[in-house]
């Protein structure tokens, strides 16, 4: 009988941390999806890679999250070699931020603090 209650009571613990783990999973933002700096609009406004033709320049930050948490985000590159480069990228809805980690490393490249403006722009500031 002992045996039969003990069981019982590591069912119901191991259920009440699956739930509780579940529920305090983070739902991922309305970032999903490809980010182009609108620097015309204001220094830290993106809008989506669709959403317009841009006019020419010498670099765009350019920012691809999808929703298997990886991103694709454009490295500024000193003799105009551009190119884009594969990250992870985890959100922090505690602080509605989004940390961009290095693939094998696990390393943190950059702080991202961002904020809806409407569907098709979205404002991103480096967090120090």
């Amino acid at each position: 009988m002992n045996l039969k209650f003990a069981l019982g009571r590591m069912v119901i613990l191991l259920s009440s941390i699956g739930v509780l783990a579940f529920s305090c999973e983070e739902q991922k933002p309305d970032l999903i999806g490809c980010w182009t700096n609108a620097y015309e609009e204001g220094y830290n406004i993106y809008k989506g890679c669709s959403a317009q033709s841009f006019s020419p320049s010498h670099f765009r930050q350019v920012y691809d999250f999808r929703d298997d948490g990886i991103v694709n985000y454009l490295v500024l590159h000193p003799a105009d070699a551009h190119y884009m480069q594969e990250a992870k990228w985890v959100y922090v809805g505690s602080k509605n931020e989004v940390h961009i980690r290095n693939l094998q490393t696990n390393q943190l490249i950059v702080k991202l603090k961002y904020t809806t403006i409407d569907s098709e722009t979205i404002e991103i500031v480096k967090v120090q």
